[in-house]
């Protein structure tokens, strides 16, 4: 029987010291500044560019999905405007009554009104094309990132094609577009890859960090190789070889100090995909997902010396199956045979914030078989900045273990596990989401995420949940809801509810920054480089949330029902987005008013 909670409670070393008898050297306590640094010169979040002529009852272009527009279709329109022979237009512009042009016409942002004639190709660029009661198009039409409407009385002869989310486009000093690259996060601030191919065989070499920066494993460094290649009946298979270093090492030798991972995957690619894979890896995974991304955990780790998620390590081998019965929703079957075991907190180097780490909880050891269900759908237009669409998140396991070694949780938690017979436990977990423009400034989105205990056994603590600070419940102290009996004294604030439900609803309206109008060219061209558009959100937002207890007895809630809304914790709060880089407000709505304060560096979801 295990007792306490992982890791150690003295002061950490100040500055960029290494402490005595750690088995890395210095130089591995300063490499966790050079994802900083490069961070420096680039952008936290993805932006988009957005018009005022995108119409909210349209219905979705055909192939609009998930990401916007078509590559193709943006890599064609960049390539109209920039011919030479076109006539480029920045800016709206009307084409007035008895005018014609001949040739190609394009424009960027605004909207070209025409109730003249155009004989061309018209290509617009987040902007709009209005074909006026006397104008003529005749030509072949394509607008990414806006509309296309005839009026009454308008003629069009030709083909068209019209995409109404922005193109991530950028226009350089020459007057000419570029195809702005997605923002790097912060694992990929640090990558370096290399690609090779001999026939039909793709090989690729990849040395990057672990897109995260936590109290266990410092900055983890991931490399290796990454094998594709076609196979009979239109299949495709991939490997994925990768070793990890860790830069922290573990002062108990609990933990393994370099982990790996191998993946294999083979898919059919036409026709309804599906496919089979397999892994076998040695990693240190986070017990919740929330609050925070990992991005986002890896900086305040590194900057305010706070990690606010736990550990464990995981080794083992398993296999998945998978189809797409639908473009946009994906089912899984999976078995998996792991290693589960508890890590303690190291001590990493922070910028700030001189107390000791909060330390990483017991978890429950053992050998876990695990049977797995899930299913994904994914409707969303784009999936950092979504502005309509779906996404539902469902998966359910059945886990079992012979030689579970339970570490030490108060009666009122749980009831002791069994050691005589297999342990026995189902758990569920759902996250649904949905998206909706109102109008051209206004938006509203909706998420609902929750689970935990199904059946059979008690949970283990590495798949108990909590509610509470900077994600699901912002205007509550972090893990708030963490189901701890009175008087319980526990410095991991380990989470060990067995159920957790949320609501967050929230309000986005769209408004310009106004940085364009008194910019000079070349800083224009530095802005839209760096955050893409000069427009941001106001966010007003909601929450509501319950953890708790599932059972019969005092403080806990009955299996077939959730806790009385009377229950539940509520807070309101307001917000700045730009596209992702955002800072917000909150307060709870019972108690004391106390707003929190909090930055992001992606959307709330």
């Amino acid at each position: 029987m295990k007792t306490g909670a992982g890791g150690s409670g003295r002061e950490r070393a100040g500055g960029l010291q290494p402490r005595a008898g750690s088995l890395r050297p210095a130089l591995f306590r300063i490499l966790p500044l050079f994802p900083v640094l490069l961070a420096l010169a680039v952008p936290a979040s993805a932006q988009q560019d957005t018009v005022n002529v995108i119409d909210p009852a349209a219905p979705p272009a055909p192939g609009l999905w998930r990401s916007g527009a078509p590559i193709e279709a943006v890599r064609e329109a960049v390539i109209r405007y920039n011919d030479s022979a076109a006539t480029r237009l920045y800016g709206s512009f009307t084409v007035g009554s008895g005018t014609s042009i001949r040739g190609d016409v394009g424009m960027y942002r605004g909207t070209l009104r025409v109730n003249g004639r155009i004989t061309g190709r018209v290509t617009i660029v987040n902007g709009g094309l209005i074909i006026g009661p006397t104008g003529v198009v005749d030509g072949e039409v394509l607008v990414v990132g806006g509309r296309f409407l005839t009026q009454p009385g308008g003629t069009h002869i030709g083909g068209m094609r019209s995409y109404a989310d922005p193109a991530p486009v950028v226009r350089t000093s020459a007057g000419l577009l570029e195809i702005r690259e997605e923002p790097l996060t912060l694992g990929e601030m640090a990558r370096a890859r290399a690609t090779f191919t001999a026939g039909k065989l793709s090989t690729e070499l990849v040395l990057e960090t672990g897109r995260t920066y936590n109290r266990v494993e410092g900055l983890p460094i991931i490399g290796g190789p990454s094998f594709r290649f076609p196979t009979p009946n239109e299949g495709e298979a991939k490997i994925d070889l990768r070793g990890i270093l860790r830069t922290e090492s573990d002062p108990t030798d609990q933990r393994a100090e370099f982990g790996y991972r191998a993946r294999f995957e083979w898919q059919k690619r036409s026709g309804m995909r599906y496919g089979i894979g397999g892994t076998w890896a040695q990693e240190v995974l986070p017990i919740e997902d929330q609050p925070f991304s990992l991005a986002e955990i890896g900086w305040s780790t590194f900057l305010l010396g706070r990690d606010y998620r736990d550990y464990y390590q995981d080794e083992g081998f398993g296999g998945h199956a998978f189809a797409y019965p639908l473009r946009t929703l994906r089912v899984e079957a999976a078995i998996d045979y792991r290693k589960q075991t508890t890590v303690p907190a190291s001590d990493p180097v922070s910028l700030a914030n001189p107390d000791p780490w909060r330390p990483n909880p017991l978890v429950d050891d053992g050998h876990y078989t695990v049977f797995r269900g899930a299913a994904e759908l994914d409707s969303r237009n784009a999936t950092r900045t979504p502005t309509s669409g779906w996404y539902v998140r469902a998966n359910v396991e059945r886990q079992t273990s012979g030689d579970v070694a339970p570490a030490a949780l108060p009666a009122e938690v749980r009831e002791p596990l069994p050691t005589g017979r297999n342990y026995t436990f189902y758990k569920l977990w759902v996250d649904v989401r949905t998206y909706a423009r109102i109008n051209a400034i206004a938006r509203a989105n909706l998420r609902l995420v929750g689970g935990g205990w199904l059946g059979g056994d008690p949970l283990p603590v590495q798949e108990r949940v909590a509610l509470g600070g900077y994600d699901l419940l912002p205007g509550y102290q972090f893990r708030d809801q963490r189901c701890a009996p009175a008087g319980y004294t526990d410095p991991a604030l380990t989470a060990l509810c067995d159920r957790s439900l949320a609501l967050q609803a929230e309000a986005r309206f769209r408004f310009r920054l106004g940085l364009r109008d008194w910019l000079g060219s070349g800083e224009l061209v530095l802005l839209e480089r760096l955050v893409g558009a000069d427009q941001a959100d106001v966010v007003v937002f909601g929450d509501m949330g319950k953890a708790w207890l599932t059972g019969e007895g005092p403080g806990r809630v009955p299996n077939n029902r959730i806790p009385e809304l009377s229950e539940w914790a509520y807070d309101v709060g307001i917000g700045l987005d730009f596209d992702g880089l955002a800072v917000y407000v909150a307060s709870p709505l019972t108690g004391p008013w106390e707003p929190r304060l909090t930055f992001r560096l992606q959307r709330r979801f």
